[in-house]
Order: structure tokens, then C-alpha cells, then sequence
């Protein structure tokens, strides 16, 4: 009976316990944190990027049809100097005039587009509206790792979706039309630089690309931490993009050489590097600019608001006690 009442004891009177400690952001967001945030969380990484490709993988119809494989394959006579030949050897049939028809009449594949790669081009269309929406998702929860939050997977993603789903769309659309135009910019004036204006264009909208790249780190964040219309959201980002230089830097060091390590095992393993990036390349890369980018909004926007609103206080992150006290 002691040991029963001793036993009963335990569970229901609590003594003080482990206090927590109070993380400051300074460790939290340190390269430390970053490493164990990441070890922590590598496994939910994976889940994610399977998540974010379902609701991209409309693009997967474009590159299909891009690639040739839903065209209509025919064959086709490769050189002009064939119609003469024949016209010759019909003429006047010799050896010569057979063997020259047999050099120049080598035929080569010709894929012409159908209606099925139509159709796919039409279906790739759909990640305009999807895309925004994935990028949303994605982000809520990598924000909820940085900082520590415990975040479910599946039913926080659509939960970020659902609260911004218009602001998603339309800044998901603007994202990839700003996108393609700068990227269609930069390559045609690198491909037609013949003076010195075409190699001042070039620097100009290579360099509009590379800031809008890093500013890309912060857009959806904001879209989910604020009420910001896409102008503000974009405003916001450069501004951010200048105050934050120290900690974008880091970002794009780990980016590329998250890149190189995908580029060199696709160079030992192509099998292996070919499907990589469905399942390591965009939720790793994304976390990256999340854990750089967050702590930067959060020291200029979050934490002033707090300071002006000292009613509204910010929820503290602790650490979970390693075990309880009950005696």
C-alpha cells in the first residue's frame, strides 16, 4: 500500500520542475542554430518538397511538350543539293549521279507539334495559379521551423493556403511574370550585346535579376506575416533586401553550394542527381533563405511593432525541459 500511495504521490504533485531557458535570437538564428534547426528538421524537409512538387507538378506538362516527347515524328531530306541530283539522275542515270543521291540524300527526324502538346502546354498553364499557393504553404512552415514552432505538415501547408489564397495567387502570378521577364531580358541582351549600350543593359538587367532573386527570399514571408498589398510586398522586400546584406549573402553561399552538390552527383550518379531535386533541392534551398531572411523581418518589423504595442507581447521561445521534477 506504500508503494501504491508513493506511486500516486508522483503522479499528482508536481515540485518546481526544469525551468526553461529563454533563447535569445542571437542563438536561435545564429549558423549553430542553423545546423541544428536543420538536423532537426531534414526529414519534414523531405516530406515538404514532395508536398510543394504536388501542387507544381503542372509544370512537368511543359517541359514534356517542350522536350518533343508528344510530338509527331516524321523524316525529312536534310540537304538542298538532293532536288538537282534527282532531277539530274533522272536525266541522265549514272553511277555518279546514284552515289551523289546517295551522299545527299541522308534524311533526318523531324518532330512536328500536335494537338496532344497543345493540350499539355494549355495543362502547364495551371501552375500559375498553383504556384503562389505552394510557395505560401512551403514558407508558413519553414518560417515555423526557424523559429521553432511545432508545425504538422500536411494540415499546416493548406492552413497557410487557405487564409492567403487570393493574395497567393496574385502574387504567385506577378512572381513568375517578373520572373520570365527578367530572365528573358538578360539572355537577349547577352545573346546581341554588339556595343557598348547592349553591355550596359546587360549589367542593368542581370543585376535586376540577382536583387529580385534575394528578394525573393523575403516576398512570402511577408505575404504570410503581414497584410501587405503585392506593391508593398515588393517594396518591402527591397528595402529588406539592403538591410539585410550580411545575412543574404549566407543564403546565396548555401545555395549554390547546395546546387554544386546536386550538379556533382548528377555527375557521378546521373540516375541518382536526375530526381534529386524532387525530393531535396527546393524545401532545403527554401529553408536556407527562410533562416536568413526571417530573423532580418523580425528585427525590423516584428520586433518595433511589439515595441510600440507593448500590450500585444510577442510569445517567448523556450526551450522544452529536458525532464521534470516531481519530487
Amino acid at each position: 500500500m506504500k508503494i501504491f500511495s508513493r506511486l500516486s504521490n508522483y503522479n499528482t504533485k508536481d515540485g518546481k520542475g526544469v525551468k526553461k531557458r529563454k533563447i535569445t535570437d542571437k542563438e536561435r538564428y545564429s549558423l549553430i542554430g542553423f545546423f541544428r534547426t536543420y538536423k532537426d528538421r531534414f526529414w519534414q524537409l523531405l516530406t515538404l518538397n514532395l508536398v510543394y512538387l504536388f501542387l507544381t507538378f503542372p509544370v512537368l506538362f511543359g517541359l514534356i511538350a517542350y522536350m518533343g516527347v508528344t510530338d509527331t515524328e516524321s523524316h525529312t531530306l536534310t540537304n538542298v543539293m538532293y532536288a538537282p541530283l534527282y532531277g539530274a539522275h533522272l536525266y541522265s542515270p549514272n553511277p555518279g549521279t546514284a552515289a551523289l543521291m546517295g551522299i545527299y540524300g541522308a534524311q533526318a527526324a523531324l518532330f512536328t507539334p500536335n494537338t496532344v502538346t497543345l493540350v499539355f502546354y494549355l495543362l502547364s498553364l495551371i501552375v500559375l495559379f498553383t504556384f503562389g499557393m505552394a510557395n505560401t504553404g512551403m514558407t508558413y512552415l519553414l518560417r515555423g521551423y526557424t523559429r521553432g514552432d511545432g508545425m504538422f505538415i500536411w494540415s499546416d501547408f493548406f492552413k497557410a493556403i487557405k487564409r492567403n489564397l487570393v493574395p497567393s495567387v496574385i502574387t504567385g502570378f506577378l512572381d513568375i511574370l517578373l520572373m520570365f521577364l527578367l530572365a528573358f531580358s538578360t539572355f537577349y541582351y547577352y545573346y546581341n550585346v554588339v556595343d557598348f549600350m547592349g553591355t550596359v543593359l546587360f549589367m542593368m538587367t542581370f543585376a535586376m535579376t540577382v536583387v529580385y532573386f534575394i528578394m525573393r527570399f523575403y516576398i512570402y514571408l511577408l505575404l504570410i506575416t503581414f497584410k501587405l498589398s503585392p506593391i508593398k510586398l515588393i517594396k518591402n522586400a527591397l528595402i529588406l533586401v539592403m538591410l539585410g546584406i550580411k545575412r543574404n549573402f549566407m543564403a546565396i553561399i548555401g545555395i549554390l553550394v547546395l546546387i554544386s552538390l546536386n550538379v556533382a552527383i548528377f555527375m557521378i550518379a546521373p540516375n541518382v542527381g536526375l530526381i534529386l531535386p524532387f525530393f531535396f533541392l527546393m524545401s532545403n534551398g527554401s529553408f536556407m533563405t527562410c533562416f536568413a531572411a526571417y530573423p532580418n523581418i523580425k528585427k525590423y518589423m516584428i520586433d518595433p511593432y511589439y515595441m510600440e504595442h507593448p500590450e500585444e507581447k510577442e510569445p517567448e521561445i523556450l526551450e522544452e525541459p529536458i525532464f521534470l521534477d516531481y519530487t
